[in-house]
């Protein structure tokens, strides 16, 4: 073969040269591609947002399952995705790919917090001891009567008197007594429209003997012994009527504070108390504490405490009055001859 004159002098460069240098060239495209992408041994992350949706990630998000349905994923080992779900192992680690649609990649389901309740004003609670309260009258106007055991103390002259344990029956518009402690035997019956509005009672043992039936003035100085209040205030009913008058003067937002507890045991009744409390001692102002106990099942309170106020800062405050209804009997059926001193059950008279 014959040379050209024009090539002598050059040399010849071998084929093997010219694919070395192409090799050489791809690789270091291949590096400075690579180069660009977040890639490293223990994370892989790929932005293919405007690669059909398409998102890696090496743990797949919180699924919160509200609604408990069985369409609800709840194992943390697979995540659900539009058209194709797809599993791909790197380095010992799962990764889960979720193919989207080509709008919207998959996205974390959104976290719900359940931020707690504010705090009532002393406005709210005022507003809801007075429906409670309005609530027990209402309820006590759907009865015809009730009987009970009474307890009475009380606060006289500065001094707690012995506990007064009576049978209690009572009605709108009549009440009976029996007192079992103390002076066991004395009976006493109120209906303001007979017996000129007068108590009609008598004392047990050789004192009924002497004095036989008594009429007696219910505020009257015998009447009133041992007792704060008339016997024409006693009973379920006018509790509820006196505390409403109370509240309706004394529950001012400035000058009160209310306390709720929904569930105390009076005995074996289950009970709502409403506590009202008077920081700061006024004129107008009977206690300092006032406790009503509500009976869940009744409706009605069965149970009063009212407190003075304590006599020096940080003392305990001194109890002046309370009243339970113990073994509460609704609707007993009772008549006039409940209210009768002539009734053969009760004991009036000499003999």
């Amino acid at each position: 073969m014959k040379i050209d004159a024009k090539d002598q002098g050059r040399r010849r460069i071998p084929r093997w040269v010219y694919a070395l240098t192409v090799g050489l060239a791809l690789m270091a495209t291949a590096t400075i591609v690579f180069k660009n992408a977040s890639f490293s041994d223990r994370k892989f992350h790929w932005n293919a947002a405007d690669d059909d949706g398409m998102t890696v990630a090496e743990t797949e998000p919180p699924i919160v399952d509200e609604d408990d349905d069985d369409d609800h994923a709840t194992n943390t080992s697979s995540t659900t995705a539009t058209t194709a779900n797809t599993t791909s192992e790197r380095k010992g680690k799962t990764i889960l790919m979720s193919l989207g649609s080509s709008t919207s990649p998959v996205s974390a389901p959104a976290v719900t917090r359940t931020l707690p309740a504010a705090k009532p004003t002393t406005e709210e609670l005022i507003a809801r001891a007075k429906r409670e309260l309005s609530a027990c009258r209402e309820r006590y106007a759907a009865i015809r009567d009730y009987t009970c055991v009474f307890h009475k103390h009380e606060r006289i002259d500065g001094k707690m008197s012995q506990p007064h344990v009576m049978l209690m029956k009572a009605r709108a518009d009549a009440i009976y007594f029996r007192f079992h402690q103390p002076n066991k035997g004395r009976e006493a019956i109120y209906v303001p429209t007979k017996h000129e509005g007068k108590i009609v009672a008598h004392e047990p043992g050789m004192l009924r003997l002497v004095a036989g039936t008594m009429y007696l003035d219910p505020r009257g100085t015998m009447a009133m012994e041992e007792n704060r209040h008339p016997i024409s205030e006693a009973g379920i009913g006018k509790m509820i009527e006196t505390i409403t008058e109370r509240w309706n003067v004394e529950l001012d937002p400035l000058e009160a504070k209310v306390e709720f507890h929904p569930h105390i045991k009076v005995g074996d009744r289950v009970c709502r108390m409403v506590a009202t409390i008077h920081p700061t001692r006024q004129p107008s102002f009977l206690f300092h504490k006032v406790k009503l106990f509500i009976d869940q099942e009744h409706g009605l309170p069965i149970r009063f405490e009212a407190y003075d106020w304590p006599k020096t800062p940080g003392a305990e405050p001194d109890l002046m009055e309370e009243y339970t209804f113990s073994d509460l009997k609704i609707d007993s059926g009772l008549t006039d001859r409940d209210f009768d001193p002539k009734n053969p059950q009760y004991s009036y008279g000499r003999f």
